[in-house]
């Protein structure tokens, strides 16, 4: 089991930025981690609680001996808050955010020691819990820091942006993700293509791994191919996906359709031969469908409610009804 103290390879430039911060004694009170999902950022986040709650910390590390570190390897450390959603909902409820004012407000255990929250992830805070969180950060305690993780940061409240500092963090460089990749499934070519499936993300290829994802999306894949044959109609694909995580089937729909947008305009190779079939439609129109495909992902991802079978009929109806119009002309 990965070490929950340790940031990963890919994300030591922005430890090392954090630590010049820290041992210059500017480190804020407000954190936001800004990037895509699925590279790390949580991870990151709760290695730097663990460092900054640390009795005795290295120079990159924290010891992982003392009992702070044992409490936060426990996940029961008396100073450390996590904020996410609630099990089985898409959205930080407005009572969470509050019981931060009471929390900030009490004593660290440790004599001049830190409370450190963590909101993950920032963006399923609607406007109302936006809003409360505000007043902790607008009166911050001087010993609680708070570490904003966002795959979406231009969805927060410009208030709340304009509070923190912002970190942020690309997709890594991609020797370094096939190289950890590789350990977890014992396989470079399996890992290779896994990375080039999610967009070079390693955790959503580890994630696509573990749920047999490539055989899944191969499915979908086929699925669409059988509606532009003419063998299924779109409200019977619809039908047929409508048991499966909307976010998996978005994050194919999207990852394909950025993969089209690719192979159309910098020649890059299409993961998915089933998909050449559209090398012809416009660029253009490939991009606004992409656009539209990520809007309801993130959409989903927070909590909006959304019909899925609407959704999934609109989707699968739009896209025929475009490629029809482009054979027609």
């Amino acid at each position: 089991m990965a070490d929950p103290l340790v940031a990963y390879s890919w994300q030591m430039n922005q430890w090392q930025d954090l630590q010049r911060l820290i041992e210059s004694g500017r480190l804020p009170h407000a954190l936001l981690l800004a990037g895509p999902d699925s590279i790390g950022k949580l991870r990151f986040a709760k290695a730097l609680a663990g460092y900054l709650l640390c009795e005795s910390p290295g120079k990159l590390t924290a010891c992982g001996q003392c009992r702070s570190c044992h409490f936060q390897i426990d996940a029961n450390h008396p100073d450390y808050r996590e904020i996410c959603p609630d099990e089985g909902k898409r959205q930080i409820g407005i009572d969470q955010v509050r019981s931060l004012q009471s929390f900030s407000a009490q004593h660290a255990h440790r004599d001049n020691g830190r409370k450190l929250v963590v909101i993950h992830p920032a963006e399923a805070m609607n406007v109302f819990t936006a809003n409360a969180l505000l007043k902790t950060l607008e009166e911050p305690n001087s010993g609680t820091i708070l570490i904003l993780v966002s795959h979406s940061s231009s969805q927060l409240l410009p208030t709340i942006r304009s509070r923190c500092v912002q970190l942020r963090f690309g997709v890594p460089d991609t020797s370094l993700a096939e190289t950890w990749l590789r350990d977890y499934v014992g396989d470079a070519a399996l890992a290779k293509k896994l990375l080039i499936e999610t967009g070079g993300r390693p955790l959503a290829a580890r994630q696509t791994f573990e749920d047999d994802g490539l055989a899944v999306r191969q499915n979908f894949d086929a699925a669409l191919s059988a509606l532009l044959n003419g063998q299924k109609t779109a409200l019977q694909v619809a039908e047929e996906l409508l048991d499966k995580d909307i976010l998996q089937v978005l994050d194919w729909w999207c990852s394909r359709l950025m993969g089209l947008s690719r192979h159309q305009l910098a020649g890059h190779e299409l993961v998915a031969e089933s998909w050449l079939g559209f090398n012809k439609l416009p660029p253009n129109t490939v991009m606004q469908t992409l656009q539209r495909g990520l809007e309801l992902r993130s959409g989903f991802s927070r909590g909006v409610a959304l019909n899925k079978r609407l959704i999934l009929e609109t989707l699968f109806l739009e896209w025929v009804a475009l490629c029809r119009r482009n054979a027609a002309s």
